[in-house]
């Protein structure tokens, strides 16, 4: 047999998938990282099966109980992505190496599905095998398959995808009407693995829009109409689940830009151009960029927003012969709008997460293929160019796994590409911490109050980290400029508040910390542990009957915590 022949796309897709794993298995023997702790470690619920109707009540995150002074900033409802933790967990505990895996064998997947696709819109198996590998590839995806937690974009890309071939299968190749109700049963378990999936009516109207010239059916003005039908089943999916998200927590957008979320509308354009940049051009990544990458204008931006709509527009207008290109333009717009909109949903510092693009790369790695092979080009120079791609991809993604080799190792990454980012500056004292590495730790946490001044939350924490290290004079010091910028009864107020009681009664102030503690419990009277502190200034100062009182009345918030506890667990 001719060598010609053995080299197929088929098996070009199977070699790639086999590089891609390889290049991702160096991460196996890293440890849970990140919100892998919170959600995978420490929460019961995913240790047994018999939980696992509560997934579908619960948010991804534990409601957080009355009796703690703290604010959940955001609601995201998966219980699908809770599921496939909860099948990991009770195959594999917490031994880390098999978790790394799955996400291994979900990525394959994507990939794998990403082929079919391009075989059955592109209708070149060489360009789809071809676009397979670029997303196997791409270097912005190593946020998601390497952080264990981010599995929720892998799972709800493979859905979207199964959901659209199934749905082009019922109605381009006549298949049982069970492909359609195969689709639809995909888009809802897409919808409750990410919200993104309330993208997938509107991948599907656009398909439907230029289907006519896809498959070559003339249809007359009703029958155009009429087949935008098929779509309605999936609006109603996303429909259910808005209105079943709202019914369980209500209506919850996040914590927001930190100031006007109509002035963030300004801001979408810029993020739109800091995900492009990293899509084309993945060679600076890291977990957090600059804020002023998605915030501040400059010509160079502008002209760079210009190139693309130009660009967009040129493809469009160089492909009308090939409408399967040109929905992938439609597809990418279409899916470009979730990671943009979190413009109202994330503050600054937080933007441009690589792993908001890993459902938009499929339509990008298609478009990109498409243009590597076109017909026009000399094929000596495309399979050249193609190659060299490919490779730079792969040997960057080789590069950018190990740094999500541990929490302190992700953060110092982002901070050689975003060095004032106040997350990334927070997150890394955090990790620093946790290692024992306290001297570095307290230099980070007062680099985040010197980048924000007015921040009572930046000199809460660097209080609270120089009372764990016996510095209570430097961090009462920091507790004063935290109440002096939290003039609000807040729960924040309260928090430093009741810190401060602490370092009071071990210095005998014991009115100090009776008065303090007064406040606290005057902000937030069901807290845990407020009315033992007051409890303990009074007993000091000789008031035992009211220090009983108090201690009673701490004995029933305890009492009621437990019981919330176990209801939860119910």
């Amino acid at each position: 047999m001719p060598t010609q022949s053995r080299i197929t796309p088929d098996r070009i897709v199977l070699v790639g998938v086999f590089l891609a794993a390889i290049a991702y298995l160096q991460d196996i023997r890293y440890d849970f990282i990140l919100d892998d702790i919170p959600l995978i470690l420490m929460d019961e619920t995913i240790a047994s099966w018999r939980n696992w109707k509560t997934l579908f009540v619960n948010p991804i995150s534990p409601p957080v109980s009355s009796m703690f002074p703290v604010e959940f900033m955001t609601v995201h409802y998966r219980p699908v992505y809770r599921l496939w933790q909860m099948l990991n967990a009770q195959l594999f505990g917490s031994v880390l190496p098999w978790w790394h895996l799955t996400s291994i064998l979900l990525h394959i997947a994507a990939t794998i599905l990403v082929y079919q696709l391009g075989i059955k819109l592109l209708k070149e198996p060489w360009t789809a095998a071809l676009a397979a590998l670029l997303f196997a590839f791409h270097p912005i995806h190593v946020e998601s398959v390497a952080y264990v937690t981010a599995s929720t974009d892998l799972l709800v890309t493979i859905f979207s995808l199964i959901a659209f071939l199934a749905y082009f299968r019922f109605r381009e190749e006549g298949a049982s009407p069970i492909y359609f109700l195969g689709s639809v049963l995909a888009a809802a378990m897409a919808m409750l693995s990410k919200e993104t999936a309330g993208m997938i009516p509107w991948m599907l109207v656009a398909y439907e829009a230029l289907r006519p010239s896809i498959s070559g059916v003339p249809s007359g003005a009703w029958q155009r109409w009429k087949q935008f039908f098929w779509t309605l089943p999936f609006f109603a999916v996303v429909g259910a689940y808005v209105a079943v998200r709202t019914l369980l927590f209500g209506v919850n957008t996040g914590p927001g830009p930190g100031g006007s979320r109509w002035a963030a509308l300004l801001d979408i354009p810029l993020v739109l151009i800091l995900y492009l940049h990293n899509l084309f051009w993945p060679f600076r990544l890291s977990f957090f960029y600059p804020v002023e990458w998605g915030s501040e204008w400059t010509v160079l931006k502008a002209a760079a927003i210009v190139l693309a709509m130009v660009t967009a527009i040129y493809l469009w207008i160089q492909y009308q012969d090939r409408s399967g290109v040109r929905l992938q333009l439609l597809w990418a717009a279409i899916l470009f709008v979730p990671p943009v909109l979190g413009v109202y949903a994330f503050e600054r510092a937080a933007w441009g997460q690589d792993r908001q693009v890993y459902l938009v790369s499929v339509p990008i790695c298609l478009i990109v293929a498409a243009l590597l092979t076109d017909r026009r080009l000399p094929t000596k120079a495309s399979i050249l160019v193609s190659a060299l791609v490919l490779a730079i991809l792969l040997v960057d993604t080789v590069f950018q796994v190990p740094r999500f080799s541990d929490n302190a190792a992700i953060y110092a990454s982002a901070l050689k590409v975003a060095p004032r980012n106040t997350l990334a500056h927070g997150y890394y004292a955090e990790a620093l911490w946790s290692y024992g590495r306290y001297e570095q730790g307290l230099r980070e946490f007062k680099i985040v109050t010197d980048l924000l001044p007015k921040s009572p939350g930046a000199y809460e924490r660097y209080g609270a980290a120089l009372a764990q290290t016996g510095q209570d004079d430097e961090a009462m010091a920091e507790y004063a400029k935290a109440l002096h910028w939290s003039t609000s009864p807040t729960a924040l107020r309260a928090v430093v508040l009741s810190e401060m009681t602490g370092i009071e009664l071990k210095r005998s102030e014991f009115q100090e910390a009776a008065d303090h503690a007064r406040e606290a419990i005057q902000i937030a009277p069901q807290t845990l542990n407020y009315h033992s502190l007051l409890a303990q200034a009074l007993s000091r100062q000789g008031h035992t009957r009211e220090a009983d009182e108090e201690m009673r009345i701490e004995a029933g918030i305890r009492q009621r915590y437990v019981q919330e506890q176990r209801a939860s667990k119910n």
